[in-house]
C-alpha cells in the first residue's frame, strides 16, 4: 500500500479497522516490533482487479485502555472476545493459528 514500514502500516490498518488510536506493540521472542504472523492468501479476481496473493504481516498489538471500538466500512463484526473463546468464534485456520501464537507468547514461549 506504498508504505515500506510494515509496523506502520499495521499499526495504520489497527486504527482504521478498531477506531482505537492508541496501541502498545508487544514484543514476539523478546523481539520488540518482530511479527507474529504471515498469512498468505488467495483474493479472488474481481471488476478490474485479477486474482492475487494477498500478504497479511501480523503483530501483536496491546490496545490502550479506555478506547471504544468503532465500526468501519472495513469492519462489519468487530468486538472484543476472551482468547479462551477464539476457537468457539471464529473456524478460520489462519485465525486460530494466529491464536495459538499469541498463547505461546503471552505464556513465555
Amino acid at each position: 500500500d506504498g508504505e515500506p514500514d510494515v509496523l506502520q502500516a499495521a499499526l495504520r490498518e489497527a486504527r482504521e479497522e478498531s477506531g482505537m488510536q492508541h496501541f502498545t506493540v508487544l514484543p514476539v521472542r523478546g523481539v520488540e516490533g518482530m511479527p507474529l504472523d504471515l498469512d498468505v492468501h488467495v483474493i479472488p479476481a474481481r471488476e478490474h482487479e485479477p486474482e492475487h496473493e494477498h500478504h497479511d504481516v501480523r503483530f501483536l498489538l496491546r490496545a490502550e485502555p479506555g478506547q471504544d471500538l468503532v465500526r468501519s466500512a472495513e469492519s462489519h463484526d468487530l468486538r472484543w472476545f476472551d482468547l479462551a473463546d477464539l476457537e468457539r468464534v471464529v473456524d478460520e485456520e489462519s485465525l486460530l493459528r494466529l491464536g495459538r501464537k499469541v498463547r505461546a507468547v503471552l505464556a513465555g514461549e
